[in-house]
């Protein structure tokens, strides 16, 4: 080769599942990266390495080759090859199947620990998206994905998939995402839309999944109202997040059937600020306008809306945890609230705060603030009683 070649090797799992049990020189495929500095050998067919297990050797000289990997029983080397003999040594990085990419979570907690627990993620878009991401980082290892959109260019600079994911369906392309973090996690997908006439369907499969808890980052008031009432009628948590208008600031709600207020008693208590939605798209624009006057799509940053889908992630965490990181369980004191505020600017409701500079005690931006809200009597989903759920109803408040 005129070029000296790579300078790092990675063997994936499927090669190196090969390479472990071959008793004779393999030729598989090599897949270049980086203007060359780095060779993938991921187990495809090919000619570009050769793998050579204890005690083989191979005619080194095909003109398509240009890697050799050894193992001798105890380390892999890796070397390129110049005119059929071995060169340079590579360093060679081995992904084995089954690897614990968690290892350094553990200082925290046992990631063991979240391996088998489910969470069900309404809304992949730009806020869910970022949590899931975090969710299979920190090692869970079952998911439900329901969102019925696909990307499109102008999600990019706020979704954690990228430009190559335009057009997919974003469940399909945010269940790859999983698995670069964890290639062991269970993905369940539906590209549907959570509405009335779905409700039935999307509460059969959050029983099929086995979910331990409902996350809500949908954009619309009904779908948050139907999950909500999904999460009571099966006993689940529910973690809700939802930006304001241009992303100026966001709320996050935890829901404890029995326990705390649900969805319907905020958009009872503040109704004005539960109409208060981030208008991302040209279809909320076209559902939030007027017949003589349009309404343009006002989505906030990707740093404003970071803040708020990070708290759902460690909320989210938390939760399944159930108290048993010792390391993590002092914030259970700290994060009782059943309600969070979240400002980025001093806008609309918050246009009143002092400025973060001159402010010790009060409410400023870029701070979190948590309150609770309280159950309403008159609650017309989690009252005494209340059966409406089944017979096709739900409350709008």
């Amino acid at each position: 080769m005129a070029e000296p070649g790579p300078r790092h090797v990675v063997i994936r799992p499927a090669a190196h599942t090969m390479l472990l049990a071959a008793d004779r020189p393999l030729r598989l495929g090599c897949v270049l990266h980086d203007h060359g500095d780095l060779a993938v050998i991921d187990g495809s067919p090919g000619r570009e390495a050769v793998l050579l297990p204890p005690g083989s050797r191979a005619d080194l000289r095909a003109e398509d080759t240009f890697l050799v990997c050894a193992w001798d029983g105890r380390r892999f080397s890796a070397h390129t090859l110049v005119d059929g003999e071995p060169g340079a040594e590579v360093d060679v990085t081995v992904v084995p199947d089954g690897s614990d990419a968690f290892e350094r979570v553990r200082g925290i907690f046992e990631t063991d620990l979240l391996e088998d627990r489910a969470v069900a993620v309404f809304g992949v878009g730009s806020g869910g998206s970022f949590i899931v991401r975090e969710l299979a980082k920190a090692g869970v290892g079952r998911f439900l994905l329901v969102d019925h959109d696909r990307l499109e260019v102008g999600n990019i600079s706020r979704h954690e998939c990228g430009m190559p994911d335009v057009g997919r369906l974003k469940v399909n392309a945010v269940r790859d995402l999983i698995h670069r973090h964890n290639p062991g996690a269970q993905v369940v997908t539906c590209a549907e839309r959570l509405t009335g006439d779905s409700r039935a369907r999307m509460r059969g499969l959050v029983r099929r999944t086995g979910a331990d808890l409902l996350i809500g980052a949908t954009d619309t008031r009904e779908s948050r109202l139907l999950l909500n009432r999904i999460a009571l009628r099966e006993n689940l948590p529910l973690i809700l997040g939802g930006m304001h208008r241009r992303a100026y600031g966001g709320i996050v709600q935890r829901v404890v059937p029995g326990l705390t207020a649900c969805y319907q008693c905020f958009v009872q208590t503040l109704p004005q600020e539960a109409a208060d939605n981030e208008i991302s798209s040209e279809a909320d624009a076209a559902a939030a306008g007027y017949t003589d006057r349009l309404v343009a799509p006002q989505p906030g940053l990707s740093t404003d809306i970071v803040p708020v889908a990070l708290h759902i992630a460690k909320l989210a965490v938390l939760d399944l945890l159930d108290g048993a990181s010792p390391a993590l369980r002092s914030l259970d004191a700290d994060l009782v609230a059943n309600f969070y505020r979240w400002a980025n600017r001093r806008e609309e409701i918050y246009a009143g705060l002092r400025p973060m500079r001159d402010t010790v005690d009060g409410m400023t931006v870029l701070r979190w603030y948590g309150g609770v809200l309280p159950r309403q009597d008159d609650c017309a989903v989690c009252s005494p009683g209340d059966d409406s759920f089944d017979d096709g109803t739900f409350g709008t408040g």
